[in-house]
Parts: C-alpha cells; structure tokens; sequence
C-alpha cells in the first residue's frame, strides 16, 4: 500500500506539470494531439516486439481510449470557456467520488464510511477551489463542462484499472493506451484546425515534447498503483494535482494562492488522510 501511495503521489504531481503547460499551450488540442502522439510513438518500437494483448485486455484499451478523447474534449471546452481555476478543481474535485461510486459498483470494492467521509471532505474541500472569489456566481456552463469531465474522469479510471488487473502487464498496457490516442485526439485536432494545424503544430511541438515526461509518469505511476491498491482511495489521492497544481501556478504563473485556498488545501489534507486511514 505505501509503494502504491507514493506512486500515486507522483502521479500527482506529474499531471500538476502536464497541467500547467496545457494551460500554457496557445491550441490546447494541438498540444493535447501532439503530446500524447508522441507518447505513443516513443512506446510503439518496443511494444512491436512485445506478444499482442488478448481481447479480454483490449475491450478495456478500445473503451478507455474512446472516454479519455471525451474527457480532453471537454477539458479543452471548459478552459476555453472559463478560467481553470474554476474548471480544474471540479473536474478534479468530483472525480473521486464518481470513481469510488464507480468502483463499488462494478469492481465491488468495499467503501467504509470513514472512507465515504474522507471522499465527502476532500471533495468539498476540491468543489470550494473552484468557488468563484469576487461575485459567488458559478458560471453554469464551465461547471457542466467541468463535472462532465470528471464523470469521464471517474470512468476511466475504473476502466483502466480493471484493464491493468486484467493484463498484469503495466508497460504494454500503457504503450497501447498512448498508440490508440494516436488515432483518436490527434485525427480530431488535424481535422478541426484544417491549414491552420501545421503552424499551430510547429509552435506547440517543443512543449509538448516536454509535456511527454509528465504524461507518461502520470499514467504510468496512476496504472500501478490502480494494479496494487483500491481504487477509490488511489483516485482520491491522484487529487492532490490540485494542490500541486495551485503551488506551481503560483510560482511560475504568479497566481495568488490566498488564505482561502490554503484553508482548503488544508481540508482537503485531512480528508485524504482519512479516507487513507479508515
């Protein structure tokens, strides 16, 4: 359990990066296509060499790629429609409830209720990063776009983990989940920018490159640690990106972090560490 933990630590912090530089990204969907192909594309040589993965691994590779195209869709919609920190936490914040939903339901994992507690602290604590600061209006399309990803958040994250469980074979699973996405986000963002791909793929290669490292290492440590330990309490923990996130948007965006957001980041410790604990 303490190898799985700290592997999910790093998932956190490794999406907080990837995160930062999509927020970086002038088209966030050339950088998203472009990232993840190049994933794919640093996996293929290797996996070429690798033996095929039965059907019964496919079924959870097709249907996890196909959710993960929907989640980057509607991440890429609510940044474009309100800023992320508003969208962020809530499609991280109500992620791990939907999964631990999720989790019993399909995987029958057993939820105590100091676990249930755990997920209701932490994901309040999430939601009230997104609370707006100056007006308390939500803006009600960000939050439906937001909370939609997050379903598809908690969706595959069930549905890789039963994948992984299935293989028992991290790597290869993770090759073929990055190859897939070569056929799916990639086609999407050359069809939607027409002429206008190429420029905005020559401007977005480099940090997509770079975006590559935390891509990987947030998937692959996420896999893991979904392999070795219940689901829900993992996924709670792969939320902590928020508070890593709102700790680099400070010191390299300048965004203020405030009393508020420390007071919640505090909550949100101790919801973690109760659902860790119970």
């Amino acid at each position: 359990m303490l190898a799985a933990t700290l592997a999910m630590l790093g998932s956190a912090a490794a999406h907080s990066g990837m995160t930062l530089l999509t927020k970086q990204a002038e088209d966030k969907l050339v950088f998203r296509g472009l990232t993840l192909a190049f994933v794919g594309l640093a996996f293929l040589p290797w996996l070429i060499t690798q033996p095929l993965p039965p059907w019964e691994v496919w079924r959870f590779l097709l249907a996890g790629t196909a959710v993960i195209w929907a989640y980057n869709m509607l991440m890429i919609a609510a940044f474009s429609h309100g800023d992320m920190n508003l969208a962020y936490p809530v499609m991280r914040g109500s992620a791990p409830a939907l999964a631990a939903l999720a989790a019993f339901v399909f995987l029958e994992e057993a939820v105590s209720a100091g676990q249930l507690a755990g997920l209701a602290i932490a994901c309040a604590a999430l939601i009230g990063f997104a609370w707006p600061e100056r007006d308390g209006t939500p803006k009600a399309k960000v939050l439906l776009l937001a909370l939609a990803a997050a379903s598809m958040t908690a969706a595959y994250t069930v549905i890789d983990a039963s994948g992984v469980r299935e293989s028992g074979r991290i790597l290869v699973y993770l090759g073929w989940f990055f190859v897939l996405s070569i056929v799916t986000i990639l086609p999407t963002a050359i069809l939607r920018r027409g002429r206008a791909f190429w420029p905005a793929a020559k401007r977005e290669a480099r940090p997509a490159l770079y975006s590559t490292i935390f891509n990987a290492s947030t998937y692959g440590l996420a896999l893991y640690a979904y392999a070795s330990a219940p689901v829900a309490p993992m996924a709670a923990l792969r939320e902590l990106s928020i508070v890593f996130g709102a700790v680099l948007a400070a010191l390299v965006l300048k965004e203020p972090f405030g009393l508020r957001r420390t007071v919640l980041a505090i909550c949100l410790a101790a919801g973690l560490v109760l659902l860790q604990v119970m």
